[in-house]
């Protein structure tokens, strides 16, 4: 099968065949896959009626989507021994039969949280160190919010660049931050910005992943300021989406537990697990 890199124009097929049930992995979405296609060397290949994604980075395939017949019959023919296909979900994982290798990757596995407890409405259950950290940091630094638009785009690119220069290990980062700019208005990216009393800034912005669920793709801040500024960003984009988005997807931790204990703070409702197939 031919691969070739994506392009803007795969989006209305990415949309089509990805049944958001069934695929319901932020990776498998057409903004993810384009944001990062660079940085971990995305490929589609497929017809109308399904695609799937082959990663050079993580020399694995994506789930494939779209016809069920279709997305069976790549599994059976294409994929050799010792490949991988990753974003499976548990059931697809189970239904691949005799003859993988199945495990759970908790690195990838996504964190799902209620917006309205995000967004510390009452009857709805937060964290104490959450709701903390969000209540003292707005009392002792006051700050204002508002919604994202076009002409913050240049601000948040020094400011990712400025993460970047000091700490050259989250280089993908700025690349994909880059991507997202870029194509801002055709990805229907949004979020909120916040600006400090004495001037400083940070942002927040994400996508929607289905009509219940927003996906928090990136938060950034001046680096004088303090690190509590993350969750505040993440309570304030909850307290704009809250009545339209139950949850918000706060994506995976990769494996590092330090990442793995800040989700845990907003309190998690559930995971998205991700399960990854090995052919024998």
């Amino acid at each position: 099968m031919e691969y070739r890199p994506l392009t803007m124009e795969d989006r209305d097929r990415v949309d089509k065949c990805r049944n958001n049930q069934l695929n319901p992995f932020t990776a498998l979405t057409f903004t993810s896959l384009f944001t990062w296609r660079k940085e971990y060397g995305l490929e589609i290949t497929g017809d109308p009626d399904y695609f799937v994604i082959r990663s050079r980075h993580d020399e694995a395939y994506f789930c494939p989507c779209g016809d069920a017949e279709k997305c069976r019959a790549f599994l059976k023919d294409e994929v050799k021994s010792g490949e991988r296909v990753v974003y499976l979900t548990r059931e697809q994982a189970e239904a691949l039969g005799d003859g993988w290798d199945i495990r759970l990757r908790d690195d990838l596995s996504e964190y799902i949280c209620a917006s309205p407890a995000l967004a510390l409405r009452e009857g709805f259950h937060m964290s104490h160190s959450f709701k903390d950290k969000c209540r003292q940091y707005k009392k002792r630094h006051p700050y204002q919010v508002r919604p994202l638009t076009k002409d913050d785009l240049p601000m948040m690119i020094r400011m990712a660049r400025a993460w970047e220069e000091a700490d050259p290990e989250g280089a993908g980062d700025l690349q994909a931050l880059e991507e997202e700019i870029r194509f801002y208005s055709e990805m229907t990216l949004c979020g909120v910005m916040i600006t400090t009393e004495d001037g400083g800034h940070a942002f927040i912005m994400g996508y929607e992943n289905t009509p219940e669920m927003f996906t928090m793709t990136m938060v950034k801040h001046d680096l004088d300021l303090p690190l509590l500024m993350t969750p505040v960003c993440v309570h304030e984009l909850a307290n704009m989406l809250a009545d339209q988005y139950p949850y918000i997807d706060l994506e995976e931790d990769l494996g590092l537990e330090g990442l793995r204990r800040a989700k845990q703070l907003y309190s998690p409702v559930r995971q998205l697990e991700v399960y990854e197939a090995v052919r024998r």
